[in-house]
């Protein structure tokens, strides 16, 4: 198989070499895709595992903390609701 800097004899590639090179591409594109979509795939199911677990344990903690979880709550929403009363003042 000829390279793009390799050079017959003749002025033009054969077409011969042309279509090995392109059946080459595109054995090489369809390896490259099943990697990525392998790896894209471990990754993704990875992170939505983490996040499963993650949210598992905030739940199981608001659940043993239930009082201050809702004082939190309470909190955090008149903080809010202070910053957005007063952005209309301006």
């Amino acid at each position: 198989m000829l390279g793009w800097n390799d050079r017959k004899s003749s002025r033009y590639l054969d077409p011969e070499d042309l279509y090995d090179q392109l059946d080459s591409m595109r054995s090489y594109l369809g390896d490259l895709t099943r990697t990525v979509s392998k790896n894209t795939k471990s990754g993704a199911s990875s992170a939505k595992s983490y996040v499963s677990h993650t949210a598992d344990d905030a739940e199981e903690l608001m659940r043993d903390n239930l009082a201050a979880s809702m004082l939190l709550a309470v909190g955090v929403g008149v903080v809010v609701g202070y910053f957005l009363g007063r952005g209309g003042e301006d």
